[in-house]
């Protein structure tokens, strides 16, 4: 199975320090909220010979823990289309680049409301 991980590292020492379950609950939301968008347009991305690709993708989004949440494909072909693919579109790996600095920004903001509240 193909699977990438999208989590944050480094975060325990501030939640810490701060109102935790506030804090990890609305960062989790967040983080669940671009997996979900990341594996839509990673899913819109892929070489679309058929829609299996396509579909395990968009639906392959889980929780793994607090703050961690992961998406992928149970295909067996689906790292060999990433990875392979004529194109070289790295849809996946794309779509993760894209949207990590909105990712992180997205947090920040969001701590920063909490901060002023």
């Amino acid at each position: 199975m193909s699977n990438f991980t999208v989590k944050i590292e480094g975060l325990a020492s501030l939640i810490s320090s701060l109102d935790a379950n506030a804090i990890a609950q609305d960062i989790d939301h967040i983080t669940e909220a671009y997996t979900r968008k990341m594996a839509n347009e990673s899913a819109e991305s892929a070489p679309r010979r058929k829609s299996k690709l396509r579909n395990s993708i968009a639906a392959s989004v889980q929780k793994e823990a607090p703050l961690h949440w992961t998406y992928g494909s149970d295909l067996p072909y689906a790292t060999r289309q990433e990875y392979e693919h004529r194109t070289k579109k790295g849809f996946i790996r794309n779509t993760i680049a894209k949207n990590e600095v909105p990712y992180r920004n997205k947090i920040v903001e969001r701590l920063n409301e909490m901060g002023r509240g």
